[in-house]
């Protein structure tokens, strides 16, 4: 027995009986003396035969290699499949979510006609005001301004520093989501 948890892949499609379904390269862990496997995507644990899975090694996994698991499905997919996100001196950064969660993340954008209304307003070389966090900056010098919409309905709310737009984002645009956040520093 491994001395530590033993991360593992499906090698097929398998319906279970509660008419769920283990998907084909998703990505499971078999905890120190259990028999059965956690697989992430579905959050439970799972006995399927030994047959139906192959041991992963996770640390080889991830940009610098051919394979990487999406954040988000918890599928081991070709490195490919995740749009570059930045650039590092010695190799591409990638986003950490696969192309196909990628487009359920980012969801409705705003209409090509009221992004370029927005964009005419856009702060740029002139004092702003973060509207979230008050932060006091030159536009484009200081900070980034973004144009924040609502990814449900693809509704402009307006420009607001990129610090805040990474953290809405962060948080989906889901109020419950961060309202636990409140109560969690609170």
């Amino acid at each position: 027995m491994p001395a530590t948890n033993t991360f593992v892949i499906a090698v097929k499609d398998i319906i279970l009986s509660n008419n769920t379904c283990i998907e084909k390269d998703d990505v499971g862990v078999i905890k120190l003396g259990s028999k059965s496997v956690f697989f992430i995507r579905l959050w439970q644990d799972v006995i399927i035969s030994p047959d139906d899975y192959q041991v992963l090694d996770v640390t080889k996994t991830g940009d610098e290699y051919p394979k990487k698991i999406c954040n988000i499905c918890h599928k081991l997919l070709d490195t490919t499949l995740f749009a570059r996100n930045q650039n590092n001196v010695n190799r591409p950064v990638r986003r950490p979510s696969c192309q196909t969660c990628r487009r359920l993340l980012e969801g409705k954008n705003p209409t090509p006609a009221e992004k370029r209304l927005w964009l005419k307003t856009k702060p740029h070389l002139e004092p702003f005001e973060c509207p979230i966090c008050g932060k006091h900056t030159i536009a484009g010098v200081t900070c980034n301004v973004d144009l924040d919409h609502d990814h449900r309905t693809g509704k402009i709310r307006g420009w607001i520093c990129d610090s805040c737009n990474t953290g809405i984002g962060r948080f989906k645009d889901d109020i419950g989501l961060i309202q636990r956040a409140i109560k969690y520093v609170e």
